[in-house]
């Protein structure tokens, strides 16, 4: 069989992160395809002279980054995949529940990109769009109506607006927000009457999307945030 890796040469440093990046120059090269399965663990470190152990680290590696997905059974193995955007949503999502993503940051974050996204809406939304965001508001209206209080619906209303933009990597990157900001919120004791704020927001900035007026949705959201802020007392007393 034809060595695979036989044209490159390892150097210093750490070996595995060497495996790693001839393997990924292979793929890009397309000398390994999509789909493609591995050589064993053996044959590759037979052909680097390397222990398995050097190689199952490189692999355990290469799966985290998601360039290869590794198979159980008979006819498992590594197979090489394209990297899914998913990864940097949960990569997010571990951020934040790790502690090296704080609350404030989130907070932070949205508030700066959130605007930008809700005029950019008000520009390029399509009729399915629209009809997403008023279903939204109207399961906001009927929960309000049965008393039942809750932030998942008023968190996805941003999460559709930032699907407007037809951004994988915006998307990606709200829908595991959509997730942080869930687990955030769960601690806040949200009265009806922050409900019913927020609601009002949501009808502001959708009429705003729904007649093409992106200076009034950018400046909506910005002071939604603020409000939002100011009424639950997360600004003078650092909740966020």
């Amino acid at each position: 069989m034809k060595s695979l890796f036989g044209k490159y040469e390892l150097k210093n440093d750490r070996i595995s992160d060497k495996i790693i990046a001839i393997i990924e120059q292979a793929v890009l090269n397309g000398e390994i395809k999509q789909g493609e399965k591995l050589p064993t663990e053996e044959k590759i470190a037979g052909e680097f002279k390397v222990s398995k152990v050097v190689v199952r680290e490189a692999l355990r590696d290469l799966e985290t980054k998601g360039l290869i997905k590794k198979k159980r059974g008979k006819y498992g193995g590594n197979f090489v995949s394209i990297p899914d955007l998913k990864i940097v949503g949960g990569s997010l999502i571990n951020c934040f529940l790790f502690g090296s993503l704080s609350a404030n940051q989130i907070i932070e974050f949205r508030q700066t990109f959130e605007p930008v996204l809700a005029r950019r809406a008000a520009e390029i939304r399509t009729e399915m769009d629209l009809v997403a965001l008023r279903a939204n508001i109207d399961d906001c209206e009927n929960d309000i109506a049965q008393g039942r209080i809750s932030t998942t619906n008023p968190i996805n209303f941003h999460i559709l607006i930032a699907k407007i933009s037809h951004n994988d990597l915006i998307t990606a990157i709200f829908e595991s927000l959509e997730v942080i900001f869930n687990n955030i919120a769960k601690n806040w004791d949200v009265t009806e009457e922050m409900a019913r704020l927020d609601l009002n927001y949501s009808y502001k900035i959708y009429d705003s999307i729904l007649n093409h007026k992106g200076d009034k949705a950018e400046r909506l959201m910005y002071q939604h945030f603020e409000e939002t802020k100011i009424f639950a007392g997360l600004r003078s007393e650092g909740k966020v």
